[in-house]
């Protein structure tokens, strides 16, 4: 019989006895080259030391320690050819095994947090374990036996949370993060959440439905959240008008003036660019996946019902991975507040004054009166030159541009009623202000810049057949 056979033979022989014993292996049954190559290497060790030759000798000559041969030739005694099979090198117990009763929670709390619509991922639960005074495994641990019971999804690999670039306000109150996002109510018709997050500790301090958003809106938030938990430093939100009007208009809004005046430094993303708020962004997808585990509300009432229940629940109860395991209020509680900025309050309050005093006199100022045609002058030469401008021609048939025209505030150029409507583009050249139909390339006002008034007569070009006379 051929060393083959007799490997295969011994092989099968073994492979019954464990069978019959209903007991697991200690041997391996893999009958690859690996595994029969070392069976016959272990016999020709034993048999080379059954003819005579010195232990030593036949492990030099076959490449292992004599301890190996030595052992090699007691199991050859005890077990016979059944002792030279390769042997599975698994460990036969295992001193830190996750025991039963962990795992069992642990999937456990993978479906109650599903089931509540709470993030269910390994932190989570290990963070619901130290809470229940239960010494969780590692995380890698948490998610083989989550992946074991069926209850991990397969995802494309993800971007390394190393590569991102993570910034966290130094204490409570120093930054305060803003957006409003949509959620469908049970009439088909969509409510508005507007909600305020401290940056430091995600604490959430305020969250409420509307029909609708405006500026108001947003300052009516904030001055709640602000009676409730004080003046913080500096907010930051993204570029929505109902925040700010600083890509739309030089004139700031309500909301932005009621920032300057409480001595708040407001601060805006990049457009395009929702990563630097990403928290409250991040608070969303928390908040939808809560709202989603329950019934639609009927009204306003019942989602703002729904959203104080979260609010107490998130910023009490819920440990948070950021906050190495801490709710929000404990992490919130844990350090002083930052506070606003009395000399940004002083500048604003002084501009107020100044804006006011400006407005007491122009109200009491006697009004000017029209000069007559006749007895109008052409305007002393000035040296001012402001970059062209679109604009839309009022229904008077002036056309007004604010700032840029020093001394003056503004500038109202009247180009004729008949052109109330159009689109024009005012530009002003070394002091000669042009008024030009951008649709058309026809000029509507080629006059000099009168720096004394803010109103400035018209004064049609030559050869204009379409702008009527001047009266």
């Amino acid at each position: 019989m051929s060393r083959g056979m007799v490997y295969r033979s011994v092989l099968v022989d073994w492979c019954m006895d464990t069978q019959s014993q209903q007991q697991t292996p200690a041997h391996s049954n893999d009958d690859g080259p690996a595994a029969r190559s070392e069976f016959l290497r272990n016999k020709a060790i034993v048999n080379a030391i059954l003819a005579g030759m010195p232990v030593a000798e036949a492990a030099r000559r076959h490449g292992v320690t004599r301890q190996w041969a030595n052992e090699l030739r007691r199991r050859y005694g005890e077990e016979g050819e059944k002792g030279l099979l390769p042997r599975s090198r698994r460990a036969r117990r295992i001193a830190n095994r996750t025991g039963k009763e962990t795992r069992e929670r642990i999937v456990a709390l993978r479906r109650e947090l599903d089931a509540a619509g709470l993030d269910s991922g390994p932190e989570s639960i290990a963070a619901r374990l130290e809470r229940e005074g239960v010494r969780p495994p590692a995380n890698s641990t948490i998610h083989r036996i989550l992946k074991q019971a069926g209850l991990v999804r397969p995802e494309p690999r993800k971007r390394p949370r190393s590569s991102y670039a993570r910034f966290e306000a130094a204490l409570p109150n120093e930054t305060w993060q803003s957006d409003f996002t949509h959620w469908p109510l049970a009439d088909g018709t969509d409510a508005l959440i507007v909600s305020w997050l401290d940056d430091h500790s995600r604490f959430l301090l305020y969250s409420r439905a509307y029909a609708t958003v405006t500026m108001k809106t947003i300052e009516e938030s904030f001055r709640q959240a602000c009676s409730r938990y004080g003046i913080p430093a500096s907010t930051l939100t993204d570029n929505g008008t109902v925040y700010t009007t600083r890509l739309h208009s030089a004139e700031p809004g309500s909301f932005e003036r009621l920032l300057a005046l409480m001595g708040v430094r407001q601060k805006n993303g990049s457009p395009y660019h929702p990563q630097t708020q990403g928290k409250i962004e991040r608070w969303h997808r928390t908040l939808k996946q809560w709202l989603a585990a329950r019934h639609l509300a009927r009204g306003l009432d019942e989602l703002n019902a729904q959203l104080d229940e979260f609010r107490r629940e998130y910023n009490e109860e819920r440990p948070h991975r950021a906050l190495g395991r801490r709710t929000p209020k404990e992490a919130y509680e844990a350090k002083g507040k930052a506070g606003p900025d009395p000399e940004i309050a002083a500048r604003e309050q002084a501009r107020r004054d100044e804006e006011e005093h400006r407005e007491a006199e122009r109200v009491t100022a006697p009004r000017r009166r029209p000069v007559p045609a006749a007895e109008r002058t052409e305007p002393e030469p000035v040296d001012v030159t402001v970059p062209a401008r679109t604009h839309k021609t009022d229904r008077r048939g002036c056309v007004t541009q604010q700032g840029g025209v020093a001394p003056l505030r503004r500038i109202i150029v009247n180009i004729g009623r008949e052109n109330a409507g159009r689109t024009v583009e005012l530009a002003i050249d070394h002091g000669i202000v042009t008024v030009t139909d951008t649709a058309t390339g026809e000029i509507l006002a080629d006059q000099r810049l009168d720096t004394t008034r803010e109103y400035q007569y018209r004064r049609p070009p030559a050869n204009d057949n379409d702008a009527p006379g001047q009266q």
